[in-house]
């Protein structure tokens, strides 16, 4: 399989991104730190290089400026909007940089991953989309991005995960696939878990998907008011991989 180096900060673009091109690739990720990008890259040089553009303004050109001068052999793609296009500037016309512009679907990028790494209409990736299918789905809900990152580790393995900072970027990811099982944060800004919770219950295509509230709030009032919303579980953070397979095995759809 095709080695993918995934470069930009931990956001939920980001996210988006490497939740869908681990089906497809051995996604290698790094935070947008040049040193971190230059050991790294010393140590293993990919196939070919992902930049998610999201949140990066002109302090980041020497990262672009690192890989044109020292790795001119490996592609680099570079998704952003025009207004982080801009911040970069002239480097982004530079070879090996190939630059898509956000909004562009993950798919187009893909297409365009394929070309670059010359796998013939994209086999490589239908073949790994076919295994992901297959799979349970298993989305988890939570805005501590590096909760659910651990998660999505101690998953991803066995299940097709999908990773939701909020209650409406979840919504979002429910309407592109309908998940198998839900793990769900209570305590969230804005859009809490019991709302979530809700929100999810209230469509027809997941009024019966298994919702386990996964959460660190242990008081028996925040405890009572969840159960009266009939989940599937209550689970205490920090939630044990014996205990996730436990449930997803025994109540995913």
């Amino acid at each position: 399989m095709k080695r993918i180096f995934l470069i930009g900060k931990f956001n939920s673009d980001f996210e988006e991104i490497h939740s869908y091109f681990e089906h497809f690739f051995n996604i290698q990720v790094c935070v947008d730190n040049l040193e971190l990008i230059q050991g790294i890259l010393r140590l293993h040089q990919p196939d070919l290089i992902l930049i998610s553009m999201a949140g990066m303004d002109g302090t980041h050109a020497n990262i672009f400026f690192e890989l044109i001068l020292n790795y001119p052999q490996i592609p680099v793609i570079c998704v952003g909007t025009e207004e982080e296009q801009k911040c970069i500037g002239a480097i982004l016309e530079m070879e090996p940089l190939h630059v898509l512009t956000r909004p562009v679907a993950n798919e187009k990028i893909l297409e365009k991953m394929n070309q670059l790494l010359k796998i013939e209409d994209g086999a490589e990736g239908r073949t790994e989309e076919t295994k992901a299918e297959a799979r349970k789905c298993v989305m988890l809900i939570d805005d501590n991005a590096i909760q659910i990152r651990v998660l999505n580790e101690v998953l991803k393995g066995k299940y097709d995960v999908q990773l939701a900072t909020s209650g409406m970027k979840a919504m979002n990811l429910i309407g592109k696939r309908v998940p198998d099982i839900i793990f769900l944060d209570y305590d969230m800004p804005v859009c809490d878990g019991k709302l979530t919770f809700q929100m999810i219950r209230e469509l027809e295509e997941t009024k019966d998907v298994p919702i386990f509230f996964l959460t660190g709030m242990k008081d028996q009032e925040h405890i009572d008011a969840v159960m009266q919303l009939n989940p599937a579980g209550y689970l205490f953070k920090p939630a044990t991989a014996e205990m996730l397979f436990s449930c997803i095995e025994q109540y995913a759809r």
